[in-house]
């Protein structure tokens, strides 16, 4: 049976490689990439709280980070700034109108930070991209 957690994820790093441009976007990192824009998703930090006997509520914040190597600014920030529009777009658009709420996985998150990462290494080579943190991301579990 898939945790509540990994199911997140991966229905998060779905909507995400289904981003126009995206080249890959795993549910779980490998350790280097060889194609790029990449985009990786984990769980950045959350807390866990004792719901209704026999539940519990999970805030999470999971992060998605979209990466290429650093080469040249003026033609990174060029590729790279699209995708501002586009993932949020495809974020926000599962927990809006008729979205399908990851595929059931997650009940709505609060809100979406961006974070410009301009020199962050991967795999020893030397990324510039941007973070998605989409922050309090509801889960309501049985136990």
């Amino acid at each position: 049976m898939t945790q509540p957690v990994d199911n997140a994820i991966a229905k998060i790093a779905a909507i995400v490689a289904g981003v126009s441009g995206i080249r890959q976007a795993p549910t779980y990192p490998t350790e280097t990439q060889s194609v790029d824009p990449f985009a990786i998703t984990y769980v950045y930090n959350g807390t866990v709280n004792a719901g209704v006997i026999g539940s519990k509520k999970m805030l999470l914040s999971i992060a998605v980070d979209l990466y290429i190597p650093r080469l040249d600014l003026a033609r990174d920030m060029a590729t790279l700034t699209p995708f501002l529009d586009l993932i949020t777009n495809a974020l926000l658009g599962q927990v809006s109108g008729s979205g399908g709420l990851f595929s059931g996985s997650i009940t709505t998150f609060e809100r979406l930070d961006i974070e410009f990462l301009p020199n962050m290494t991967y795999g020893a080579v030397t990324m510039i991209g941007y973070r998605f943190l989409m922050n309090n991301v509801k889960l309501l579990l049985a136990l």
